[in-house]
Formats: C-alpha cells, sequence, structure tokens
C-alpha cells in the first residue's frame, strides 16, 4: 500500500492502482497505445490467463525473430503486449 492505494512492485517498476469516477476507456489508439512486458512460456502463460477467465484481444503469434506476442486489456482499458523474445536481455 502507499498513500491508502493498492501498489505491485516488480524488478524495476511500481504499478500503482487507484480508483476513478470516471468511466474508464481504452488506451489503444491514443498516444500511449500500450505498454508491453516480457514474459517466459508465452503459451504457459495465456493459459493460466485463461483459465482466471481473461481474453485475450489478439492471439498468440509468432514474430519473424522467432518470439511471440498476444495482446490482452486490463480491466481499466490499459492495452497490454506480453512478448516473449527469443534472446531476452536481462539488466543487472
Amino acid at each position: 500500500m502507499r498513500n491508502e492505494a493498492p501498489v505491485a512492485d516488480l524488478p524495476g517498476v511500481q504499478l500503482r492502482f487507484a480508483k476513478t469516477t470516471t468511466p474508464t476507456v481504452t488506451t489503444k489508439g491514443r498516444v500511449l497505445d500500450h505498454i508491453g512486458f516480457d514474459v517466459t512460456d508465452l503459451q504457459g502463460f495465456i493459459k493460466k490467463l485463461e483459465a482466471g477467465g481473461i481474453k485475450l484481444d489478439r492471439p498468440y503469434t509468432r514474430t519473424d525473430n522467432g518470439g511471440a506476442l498476444a495482446f490482452i486489456t486490463d480491466p481499466w482499458g490499459t492495452y497490454i503486449e506480453l512478448n516473449e523474445r527469443p534472446n531476452p536481455v536481462y539488466l543487472p
């Protein structure tokens, strides 16, 4: 919790969640179209999402570089890319 709002700490980032009284709109097609997360075993991760009732906006798709991606939209309208890179580079 931070400032009475839930947060999620991930390596290099902190996500903060806050309530709003105005209707949410998607980020898709706006200045900030989407955010992305690297995922290992994307197909396995998608199975977990679908088992939890989350629907894909764009299905699992292989990329030209040997990786794969998929897209979802969170309950607040954020368009999210899930990306499996063939040779990820992780910073220490």
